[in-house]
């Protein structure tokens, strides 16, 4: 499955896209949720213009923190606007740089079928039904689902029902088709990666609190700003988020508005 794939081969993801050794190199640390995207536009970027992308894929944060130890890589690639909020206050990344990819929506994750017929958030405050949400110091996902509870006055309910805070959504999602819980908050573009183990059910846009964003931008500690910066216009233009598209990410703004005002 992919969501074991990618923790069991967590930490450290570490990817040479070319083997080119005269060919401009540059360091990557990139949002492990991002993957199967990111190997796309990093397969057309180099078959293009012959530059050799090296990957290393993470957590949100703990690619960041791996940057800012070693003081090296040309681009970040953040999950969610909030660790790229905490790259620019490290002074980690060219703010002037930021640009944004994609955008994600919160919503209920269930195994496929949807045996326990979870249709709503108070079908999360059912009893016997074991809820996960993911951890706030670790995704913004964590922030958003109490947020929403709250918001909904299903708070006290729901909150019986949780079992265990995840690390992330990929873990959150291996519990998941595991049969360790019955659902959890997670982004929707999860529904469309691993769209034979899960099914999602989307809230209503009142219900929601906020979006995640994920964005790209130059490190600071690049040595080679110049082929950084191309390929951050790159990942970010229409093409490179019509790449994002066909993954299930939303890549329009305006879109965004159907699922949350």
């Amino acid at each position: 499955m992919f969501f074991c794939l990618v923790l069991i081969l967590l930490p450290a993801i570490i990817i040479g896209c070319s083997s080119n050794s005269g060919a401009t190199r540059l360091v990557i640390f990139a949002a492990a949720g991002a993957k199967p995207a990111i190997d796309d536009v990093c397969q057309i970027y180099e078959q293009r213009y012959g530059s050799a992308l090296e990957l290393s894929y993470g957590g949100g944060g703990e690619m960041l923190s791996r940057m800012v130890l070693s003081k090296v890589g040309d681009v970040y690639i953040a999950p969610e606007q909030r660790f790229m909020e905490s790259a620019g206050e490290k002074q980690a990344i060219s703010p002037d740089t930021v640009k944004s990819i994609a955008y994600m929506i919160p919503v209920i994750a269930v195994r496929k079928g949807n045996p326990m017929q979870i249709l709503s958030l108070a079908d999360l405050a059912r009893p016997g039904v074991r809820v996960a949400i993911t951890r706030p110091e670790t995704s913004l996902l964590g922030k958003y689902a109490p947020e929403i509870f709250q918001k909904a006055g299903l708070s006290e309910a729901i909150e019986k029902n949780i079992v265990t805070h995840a690390s992330d959504p990929n873990n959150l999602l291996t519990m998941l088709t595991m049969g360790q819980i019955d659902a959890g908050i997670t982004w929707h573009f999860y529904g469309a990666l691993a769209s034979d183990t899960l099914d999602v059910v989307f809230l209503s846009p009142e219900q929601l609190t906020g979006v995640g964003e994920m964005q790209v931008a130059v490190s600071a500690y690049s040595t080679d700003i110049s082929s950084a910066q191309k390929f951050v216009s790159f990942v970010s233009s229409q093409e490179g988020k019509e790449i994002f598209k066909k993954h299930g990410y939303i890549v329009e703004p305006e879109e965004v508005k159907r699922y949350w005002r």
